[in-house]
């Protein structure tokens, strides 16, 4: 019987939230938390992906918990692709509001975008339709002034998207 690799027992152990068990892996295996890469098919594709553990944990809603473990043990959650994609944006699309919280005690900003489109936590938000993530970054720093590099703003793109009480919505705030 061939013994399981330490990534695959990380991932074991946080899929099942076990903090012991994760404890004990981090502290005798050598695990580079920055370079682990996961298989990932989340869109049932023939060439599957290959994401940072960092977005599996986000994506997969491993516990906060779980996640400050690894932050503790040396994972870079402000580490981004080369797009510019991050933890918050990952966290957004998730819906995982306790990451997005932790993202901004971790000193990632509200406001700004690490993506090379420009693209904002906000416009993310909004073309998601998810009004109480919307109003979380708002309360923490948000505007709705803010434009992407071709000048578009979160209203904008809701609209483009069909989101039309998203638009409505930001539309009134932004005349206030």
């Amino acid at each position: 019987m061939q013994a399981s690799s330490p990534i695959h027992e990380l991932l074991e152990a946080l899929k099942h939230d076990n903090l012991v068990q994760l404890r004990k892996l981090l502290a005798k295996a050598s695990i580079d938390l920055n370079e682990a890469t996961i298989t990932c098919d989340q869109y049932e594709i023939d060439d599957p992906d290959e994401i940072p553990l960092l977005f599996w944990v986000i994506q997969s809603h491993v516990s906060r918990e779980a996640i400050e473990i690894l932050i503790d043990q040396g994972m870079q959650f402000d580490a981004t692709s080369r797009e510019g994609l991050g933890a918050l944006d990952i966290a957004i699309k998730h819906h995982r509001r306790d990451i997005v919280e932790l993202c901004g005690e971790q000193g990632i900003s509200y406001r700004q975008s690490q993506r090379r489109s420009g693209l904002t936590p906000l416009m993310l938000a909004a073309s998601f339709s998810d009004f109480d993530m919307v109003d979380f970054l708002l309360d923490n720093g948000a505007s709705v002034h803010d434009t992407d590099k071709r000048g578009t703003s979160a209203a904008e793109y809701a609209r483009v998207l069909g989101q039309t009480k998203m638009a409505e919505y930001l539309g009134d705030i932004a005349r206030k």
